[in-house]
């Protein structure tokens, strides 16, 4: 029984790691375009760095 309860515990920690791998991470300022204004949009103003 003590067996089967740590290969559970095993097993849950490597899907969550490989569960973590497979989100798409989030983009950020310096890794490209973030969709804050519709394209072609003259009225868009940001308060991040250029």
């Amino acid at each position: 029984m003590k067996r089967a309860i740590r290969i559970l515990i095993l097993m849950v920690g490597i899907v969550g790691t490989f569960l973590a791998a497979a989100v798409p991470q989030v983009p950020t300022a310096d890794g490209g375009p973030l969709p804050l204004c519709p394209p072609k949009s003259t009225l868009c103003s940001t308060s991040l760095p250029m």
